[in-house]
């Protein structure tokens, strides 16, 4: 039996407390004279626990996701904390700290099927790119683990868009995340961000990076973990300078990015994951299963039915198996990054499960 189902969440037990502290201040209005002010301040002294566990609640959770470091702290110590998870520094929020050879994204997006592993989403860009009305989702409920909730808003992600966030927050790899009521913006080029994917520009590239922005500066979501609630109301915030409104594309058209302090919260001590940026750029079920297994330390045994799930395949299943050998094979290449090279895979008897082994595990 989950966490969850054993114990209440201590935001419910707040809300309780609230509303027994109004349900208190509403019968001082008709208690005797003399006995008002002492069920005011039995109102008031409820409130104030609430208070206290609020913030205590608050405390907790930014010490599972954001380490906490004074304004003084020295060099060492920042770095330290940052091979772990997002520090504070005063009020300077950094992501953690990894390899230029790498690209990070929170466990919570390579484990589930934000980032889907199907091919259609890009055959929508030109309508997206006209200003065309394409169908936006809300509130809905992603394939994730039994022990996590991903409600999303906004349009379907796929694998490319994976690609393009983790570019994204590369830039914010040495220095600290936007606050909320900041209006900076990291300033580069469609060119210089095509060579830092480790793809080659053309107009091709821009209109599909254009487009995947786009996408992802539209996404919301909510994340439940742990009894926890994190809200990420924009993934990023983008504008375009240059001539895509008369249909010119350079490579010299300028792009602003902006990712804000809220994305810290899902880069918390063991909820994040650095991938080789070689896995990094595979495409569809091969890129999904590449960074999915890339933040697994130990093999499990999985369901297929649940990776399906996961990988947001699409609603077609009956190819889902051969589909998914053929990527599998593909990661047994012996090219493939050590961090998601597959050493072997094994099918249950019935062909229910699936046990994945990778060749960091056998090293």
């Amino acid at each position: 039996m989950s966490e969850l189902q054993t114990s209440r969440h201590p935001g419910e037990k707040v809300a309780e407390l609230r509303a027994l502290a109004s349900l208190t201040a509403e019968a001082a209005l008709t208690a005797a004279p003399e006995r008002q002010i002492t069920v005011l301040n039995a109102a008031k002294r409820l409130d104030d626990i609430a208070d206290g566990m609020e913030r205590r609640q608050w405390k907790v959770l930014e010490q599972q996701a954001i380490a906490a470091l004074p304004l003084n702290a020295t060099a060492d110590e920042i770095r330290l904390s940052r091979r772990r998870q997002a520090t504070r520094v005063g009020s300077d929020v950094y992501l953690p700290g990894w390899s230029a050879t790498a690209r990070a994204l929170p466990n919570a997006f390579l484990r589930s099927a934000l980032f889907a592993a199907g091919r259609h989403v890009q055959k929508d860009n030109a309508n997206l790119l006209a200003g065309g009305s394409t169908s936006l989702l809300a509130g809905e409920r992603l394939g994730t683990f039994k022990d996590m909730a991903l409600a999303f808003s906004g349009y379907g992600l796929c694998q490319f868009d994976r690609l393009v966030y983790s570019t994204c927050l590369d830039y914010y790899r040495a220095i600290p995340l936007c606050a909320e009521e900041c209006l900076r913006y990291e300033r580069t080029t469609f060119y210089e961000f095509a060579c830092r994917m480790g793809n080659k520009y053309s107009v091709k590239a821009h209109r599909a990076i254009m487009a995947s922005l786009l996408r992802l500066s539209f996404a919301q979501m909510r994340f439940r973990h742990k009894g926890m609630d994190i809200d990420v109301p924009e993934l990023l915030s983008v504008k375009f300078e240059g001539g895509e409104s008369a249909g010119k594309f350079r490579g010299s058209d300028v792009l602003l990015l902006r990712v804000t302090t809220s994305v810290a919260e899902l880069f918390g001590l063991g909820a994040w994951t650095a991938v080789d940026n070689e896995a990094v750029r595979y495409d569809g079920l091969r890129g999904w299963l590449a960074n999915f297994y890339a933040g697994h330390a130990h093999p499990m045994p999985l369901p297929v039915e649940l990776l399906h799930q996961l990988c947001g395949y699409g609603s077609n299943k009956s190819n889902f198996r051969a589909s998914l050998v053929r990527a599998l094979e593909k990661l047994k290449d012996p090219t493939t990054p050590a961090c998601s090279r597959v050493a072997s895979y094994d099918f249950s008897t019935d062909g229910t499960k699936i046990y994945v082994v990778r060749s960091a595990w056998v090293a």
